[in-house]
């Protein structure tokens, strides 16, 4: 006599609809252009459909830059100790992202972090990136007022 269905069910949506990203999931509220353009994107950022999967792009090595500023920048404001690890999970929230970044970008993020002198390690599910609040470069960061700022930054330190 008990229930004829679960309570933890996933709303019904049609014949063939993506459950998971629901707004009531916890999926984007907007939905993609047609073309696949987000409203809200950081700059440098281009949305690719893969089938099924959605990832994000960096248009360019100037994109990565501005990426990996603005990454710097919310780590500054926002961190509570003297290390952060950075997985690419991590950086897809810290950036305000609704999906993944693509591996290989990804990389090309994690080698631009560790030519600036933060650590790149493996974990268990791939790869982080060690942040420590006393490094030389986010001191600089944290006395900047805004990204574009941290952008001028960065690119001084890698020498561009």
């Amino acid at each position: 006599m008990g229930l004829q269905g679960s309570l933890l069910q996933a709303p019904a949506g049609g014949t063939g609809a993506d459950l998971k990203t629901t707004p009531s999931w916890g999926g984007r509220l907007s939905p993609l252009g047609l073309n696949g353009d987000a409203a809200e994107l950081p700059s440098g950022l281009v949305v690719r459909r893969y089938r099924r999967f959605v990832a994000y792009r960096v248009a360019g090595f100037d994109g990565v830059i501005e990426l990996v500023a603005g990454l710097l920048f919310r780590v500054s404001r926002g961190s509570r100790g003297s290390v952060v690890y950075v997985n690419g999970r991590k950086i897809a929230a810290l950036l305000g992202l609704g999906g993944t970044i693509h591996p290989i970008d990804l990389s090309v993020i994690y080698a631009t972090m560790a030519r600036l002198g933060f650590e790149t390690v493996e974990v268990s599910r791939g790869k982080a990136v060690i942040v420590r609040t006393d490094h030389p470069l986010i001191e600089k960061i944290k006395a900047a007022k805004n990204v574009d700022e941290v952008v001028e930054i960065i690119k001084r330190y890698l020498g561009e």
